[in-house]
This record gives C-alpha cells, sequence and structure tokens, in this order.
C-alpha cells in the first residue's frame, strides 16, 4: 500500500482476515491484542536473559522476580522496605516477595535491618559485586547493540510513556471489573451454570459439570 493508499488518520483500517480472533472485532483491537502478545514476549525474553546473567555472573540459580528484587533494593544505592520493592516492580503477592527477600538475604547478596517497625533491605558486599558483573554483561550483551538503532533513546522514551498510561489503564479496567456483576452482563450465565453432584461418595475435585 502507497502513502496514498493510507488510511486517513483516525479511520479504521482492514482487518486482517487470516488473523482475526475473538479479541479483536476492529482495527484499534486487533492493534492493541498485537501489542499485548509483543509485550508477553519481551517480558518472556526479558526474563530469559535476566536469569541466564545472573547465572554467568555468580553461577547463582535465581528465579526472575529474586534477580529483580536484587537489583531493585540496590536502586539508588539506599535501603527499601518491602512496600516500597512491591510498589516499585507493581507486585500485589506480597508473601511471594518476603520469599524472594528471604532467600536472597540466605544467599548473602542483601541484609536485613530494622527501621522503626519495618524491615528494610540492603546490598550487601556480594550482591554489589554480583550486580556489577550482570550490569557489565549487559552492557556487553544488551545495551551496545540496542546503541545501533537509530534515535534510540527517544524511542525508548516514547514507549516508555505509552506503556506507563497503559498501565494506568489497565489497573483502571481491573478496578472496574471488580464492580461489574458478570450475571447481570452475561445473561447466559443463569442459564449454564455448572450442575452440583450431590453424591456424597464423589470428592469434590472429580465432581464435573455434566454435558
Amino acid at each position: 500500500m502507497n502513502a496514498a493508499e493510507q488510511p486517513a488518520t483516525g479511520e479504521a483500517a482492514e482487518l486482517d482476515a487470516g488473523r482475526r480472533w475473538h479479541l479483536a472485532q476492529d482495527a484499534y483491537e486487533e492493534a492493541m491484542t498485537s501489542f499485548e502478545f509483543a509485550v508477553l514476549q519481551v517480558q518472556r525474553g526479558f526474563e530469559r536473559f535476566a536469569v541466564q546473567a545472573v547465572h554467568v555472573a555468580g553461577d547463582l540459580d535465581l528465579a526472575f522476580n529474586e534477580v529483580v528484587a536484587l537489583h531493585v533494593v540496590r536502586m539508588q544505592e539506599r535501603p527499601k522496605d518491602t512496600a516500597t520493592i512491591a510498589q516499585l516492580t507493581n507486585r500485589d503477592d506480597l508473601p511471594n516477595l518476603q520469599y524472594n527477600l528471604r532467600k536472597l538475604v540466605s544467599l548473602g547478596l542483601l541484609e536485613r535491618s530494622k527501621s522503626g517497625t519495618s524491615s528494610v533491605f540492603a546490598i550487601t558486599p556480594a550482591g554489589r559485586e554480583i550486580t556489577d558483573r550482570y550490569a557489565e554483561l549487559r552492557r556487553h550483551s544488551l545495551t551496545s547493540n540496542l546503541a545501533e538503532l537509530t534515535d534510540v533513546t527517544t524511542k525508548l522514551h516514547h514507549a516508555i510513556r505509552s506503556m506507563q498510561i497503559l498501565t494506568g489503564l489497565y489497573e483502571a479496567a481491573s478496578r472496574d471489573l471488580a464492580t461489574i456483576n458478570p450475571t447481570v452482563l452475561f445473561t447466559d450465565r443463569a442459564d449454564s451454570a455448572p450442575e452440583v453432584d450431590d453424591d456424597p461418595e464423589v470428592s469434590p475435585p472429580a465432581r464435573r459439570r455434566r454435558s
């Protein structure tokens, strides 16, 4: 399609018939779905890189969330409590985060201390060495390649701002979902509710909807 054939700004483009599916009924939804899949793929690639890099840096078998927590604690070179770490990483699974932090403490990468009534975590010399090595590996194998892209800094800033806006929209949509009564929104829910087998000999996990 040449420039003269391009749809005007705001005009809906045709959907790719070969890739239409239930999440996309117009060009906007198709673009949003493609974006979500791109984010998912970037996330998985980031996870694999982070886990592999920390393994090379210190022969450590850390989960992705543990690698992230380690770097976030060192961020700005100041101790942080669990609530701050959760806020910076947009996590609400506090028990899992606390487990991640305890593991990092047990490996000698973080140290835990009291600040008033809260526990705070700080990087240790061993943790500093690992994160320095990680940064060197990242610079050598990742960011040096990004530098070859045209105007990459501006593009990254635009991407960051767009993703910050979308994060807020997803959060607002999640709160909105909590106010929805699905039996009212989906009127077929009441008619299609699964039947419950009252046979006492059948354990709850084995109960299934009868077709």
